[in-house]
């Protein structure tokens, strides 16, 4: 289109300058061969000068063109003075609209008006001279007719610059936009390897857990059998007694080992959804040690992220062997509740409960667990009334760590 636009313009300006100089051609008489030869070479320095001037990105050496252009201009003004005509103010029209879209400089713009009224007087007064009559309608006319080139030169050049500065800001919007995509890709990338890495911590602190958990009581079990051994040769009471206790140990090992590898699996992409999964193992702890559990969400669950779920998860799921193991609790609730400035988890057991709260390997792993999200814990136990726990993890925090995850 703006090709299209300019060599239209291109046409219209070189066939207005062939016109009007051939105009003058009728007030030539035969004999008049300097005037005649001066409008035949002023036409073809009008095309080359027109080429010149628009082909150039050097605003100096329009400048150049432009008042070649002027000085002919105002040529066919002093020459053709006794004639009366003032064409010569058409070809001042067709000038100040290409120096109007050539520049926008005031300096250069004021310049060109000055010298052209210095200009338009100096032959308005030739041709007072010559003639002796002035037509002051005729010249206001025609200087309007200047001033309205010059407005359309103006707005031209306005807009070429609105066009420009547009398909600059495309560009470069697309360029933005090229970055983005490009950062985003990254980030996602990133955001999986935070994740991974994030589920591979997860799975080497299990690991410890189990070693340490269900080794100990491995262990245990091991010295038991081999004492139920020797005492079911001198007593058999006692050995079914030690039997007993190796029962227990096997079942406390087995849910322990449950839960676990619960947290552990991972079948490519079929893990459960966060509040599922919790839900699941909630449901399987119920049947597994006949302890009545329940789970409870107030809020969005999607504000909770993958970086934050597998801690309130082995949280719950250590509260859980706690509550059966040490409390011989009958019923267990869970209260999940996502505010704007926190998330919070209270969780109540109807255990024996104790006095005095002194945290051991899983109470410490849950504190630990929770501050590395910037939260706190807090452990309340009374004998007789089970076992309180809460927690908070500042949401604000979590939005933060969203944020380091994806960017």
């Amino acid at each position: 289109m703006k090709k299209v636009s300019f060599f239209s313009l291109s046409i219209i300006r070189i066939f207005m300058f062939i016109l009007l100089s051939s105009t003058y051609i009728s007030f030539l008489s035969h004999d008049d061969i300097f005037r005649r030869i001066y409008i035949f070479a002023a036409m073809i320095i009008f095309i080359i000068n027109h080429f010149g001037q628009f082909s150039s990105e050097k605003l100096f050496v329009k400048l150049i063109f432009i008042s070649i252009d002027f000085i002919l201009s105002a040529g066919f003004g002093l020459l053709f003075a006794s004639e009366g005509s003032l064409l010569y103010i058409i070809f001042f029209g067709v000038i100040s609209t290409g120096v109007f879209i050539q520049t926008n400089k005031k300096k250069i713009l004021i310049l060109f008006s000055c010298v052209f009224f210095a200009t338009w007087l100096l032959i308005t007064y030739v041709k007072f001279l010559l003639a002796q009559e002035i037509s002051i309608e005729d010249n206001i006319l025609n200087l309007m007719f200047v001033m309205f080139c010059a407005v359309v030169g103006s707005l031209i050049r306005n807009l070429t610059d609105a066009r420009e500065t547009i398909s600059n800001q495309f560009v470069q919007l697309n360029g933005s936009h090229e970055e983005l995509r490009r950062a985003h890709e990254q980030l996602s990338e990133y955001s999986k390897q935070v994740e991974n890495l994030t589920v591979i911590q997860e799975r080497n602190r299990i690991a410890r857990e189990i070693h340490d958990t269900v080794g100990h009581n491995m262990t245990a079990l091991l010295v038991q059998i081999q004492l139920a051994k020797e005492l079911l040769k001198l007593d058999v009471e006692k050995g079914e007694e030690v039997l007993t206790i190796c029962e227990k140990l096997t079942r406390n090992s087995l849910e322990e080992i449950r839960l676990s590898v619960r947290t552990l699996r991972d079948d490519e992409g079929m893990q459960l959804a966060f509040i599922p999964s919790l839900r699941e193992m909630l449901s399987d702890f119920s049947a597994m040690s006949n302890m009545e559990t329940s789970l409870h969400i107030v809020g969005d669950p999607a504000m909770i992220t993958p970086s934050v779920q597998p801690t309130i998860k082995r949280v719950i799921q250590e509260s859980l062997t706690n509550a059966k193991r040490h409390g011989m609790a009958t019923f267990y609730k869970s209260t999940i509740t996502i505010l704007k400035e926190k998330i919070s988890v209270e969780i109540f057991d109807n255990g024996q409960g104790v006095n005095s709260v002194v945290p051991g390997f899983g109470l410490l792993n849950m504190k630990e667990r929770i501050q590395e999200h910037g939260g706190e814990v807090f452990f309340e136990s009374i004998e007789g009334k089970g076992f309180f726990i809460t927690f908070y993890i500042p949401l604000n925090n979590l939005m933060w760590s969203s944020a380091e995850v994806t960017g």
